[in-house]
């Protein structure tokens, strides 16, 4: 189960849909949560395989609450916000009625975490406010060490933050596992940004020193067949309520 894949258009070049599926497949994924700023378009693509579930990607003024419950209601399995992409601090007022909005249908949502206006310290403000949203940190910070140490931090006194490990080494999963606890951090890979090749790229993309693939093959053997699992599929599945 990958928690985090895009899909912004058609083809086989970066982040294409084609590049996803072949990605997935090479990663021995069987399902995924789909995000990309254009909402219409994530749809389609997952209306075009059934193991994709699309996110809502919205930020502060649009797309309108409304039209977010509506997708929502047609299957939607949560909301993404891109505090960088999008030009705006993480803990902004702007997002309150898209976070009620999620409150409302039980839903997470998931944010970039990064340097600027995407750092832990502002995306535990938004935890803060909304105790009852499950919250989730892609990337566990994409940024130097002491960012994810914080991050974890933050998730030991909130219990409604999650962590992701895209661009997180096997060795990195493993310390955020051991700080957290093992039912609230979650696979991901941010595929295709490295285009078909995503789990098998050469030179290594995580940490330059493994692939996805090598990565996830250390932590069958290392973790524990039901810490493993966790990690791997059910923590995910259960927090975007997916069917096997």
């Amino acid at each position: 189960m990958d928690a985090h894949v895009h899909a912004r258009s058609p083809g086989r070049d970066q982040l294409g849909f084609g590049s996803l599926l072949a990605a997935e497949f090479c990663g021995g994924m069987t399902q995924a949560v789909v995000s990309w700023q254009d909402n219409d378009f994530v749809e389609i693509a997952a209306e075009a395989v059934p193991w994709l579930t699309p996110l809502v990607w919205v930020r502060p003024g649009g797309p309108d609450p409304d039209d977010v419950r509506q997708r929502i209601s047609d299957g939607a399995a949560g909301l993404k916000l891109h505090p960088a992409y999008d030009n705006f601090p993480a803990d902004t007022a702007g997002l309150d009625p898209y976070l009620k909005v999620a409150e409302e249908a039980g839903v997470p949502v998931t944010v970039h975490s990064a340097p600027g206006p995407a750092d832990p310290d502002l995306i535990a403000r938004l935890a803060e406010r909304f105790p009852t949203v499950p919250i989730v940190l892609y990337h566990t910070y994409l940024g130097p060490p002491e960012g994810r140490r914080r991050a974890a931090r933050h998730a030991q006194r909130l219990p409604n933050l999650h962590l992701e490990t895209s661009w997180c080494d096997s060795a990195t999963v493993e310390r955020l596992i051991d700080d957290v606890g093992p039912g609230r951090v979650l696979f991901g890979s941010d595929a295709a940004t490295d285009g078909p090749q995503h789990f098998v790229r050469q030179p290594p993309n995580l940490e330059a020193g493994e692939t996805y693939n090598a990565s996830l093959l250390k932590l069958a053997k290392r973790l524990k067949p039901a810490v493993f699992r966790q990690f791997a599929e059910t923590n995910a599945r259960a927090l975007f309520r997916l069917k096997a």
